[in-house]
């Protein structure tokens, strides 16, 4: 799954601790194979510093340490001759395989999640925890947290986030209408602060693979016309337009 990149706007607007959290999100994504454990709990405290001051009391403390070791192996390295010890060759959690790492990331998520009732770290916990389900193939388990996350409207950005990734996956599973009628809702939603390009475009996916192929067009034009006139998004919307008109036959219309 690539991660939602808002705009400046839109994250200005959000509570602080969504911005961190989502921040934290688009780092570990563009320095997957870079990131360092010492860079990962400094990241991580940044995002406590948002919870110990303004959202925890002082027994979340450790909590903040655990997600940092629970976000260290999540996007730790993987190397055949790795040992048990996924600290053995250095500041980089190394594991065997990537289920050894997302099996380990899952079990430290799950303590989080489990460990501090409905705290927010604990629903960012749940949420990375669905992620590592879904690596790992447990979809039933990783369905059911991720719409635990999604079903909680106290924290949009991550339950918006959850319903996103419940999408994609019911999209890899052929539930397409349960993927369309998630992306619909939240394109409608005026509280979703998920770029809607991205979103038109698994929508188009979804609707494309039950043969509406007329819905699906006007779905991608319609988003042409929104946001940025430049942007990787538009482009990749544009792109995903013209294979879907010429795979219907469907002519470019101005």
């Amino acid at each position: 799954m690539g991660t939602t990149k808002l705009t400046r706007k839109q994250i200005l607007a959000e509570d602080p601790f969504h911005a961190a959290i989502i921040r934290l999100l688009e780092f570990f994504s563009r320095n997957r194979r870079l990131i360092s454990v010492a860079v990962a709990v400094a990241i991580v405290l940044i995002v406590g510093g948002y919870f110990g001051l303004k959202y925890l009391g002082k027994r979340e403390t450790a909590a903040q340490g655990q997600l940092a070791k629970a976000m260290s192996f999540y996007h730790g390295a993987v190397d055949p001759e790795a040992t048990d010890d996924p600290f053995s060759k250095g500041a980089v959690p190394t594991f065997k395989s990537d289920a050894d790492k997302y099996r380990a990331a899952a079990k430290e998520f799950s303590d989080i999640a489990s460990g501090w009732g409905f705290d927010k770290v604990s629903i960012v916990a749940k949420y990375y925890l669905g992620l590592c389900q879904l690596q790992l193939g447990d979809k039933q388990e990783a369905a059911a947290n991720l719409q635990s996350v999604a079903n909680n409207s106290r924290q949009r950005t991550i339950g918006f986030l959850a319903k996103k990734v419940l999408a994609a996956h019911y999209l890899e599973e052929g539930n397409h209408a349960n993927a369309q009628d998630i992306l619909q809702g939240m394109i409608k939603d005026p509280q979703c602060d998920l770029p809607k390009e991205d979103l038109a475009i698994q929508l188009s996916q979804a609707l494309a693979a039950q043969g509406k192929h007329d819905e699906a067009v006007k779905v991608l034009r319609d988003a042409s016309t929104e946001g940025a006139e430049f942007s990787t998004l538009k482009q990749r919307l544009v792109t995903e337009l013209d294979r879907l008109q010429k795979a219907s036959g469907t002519g470019r219309q101005p």
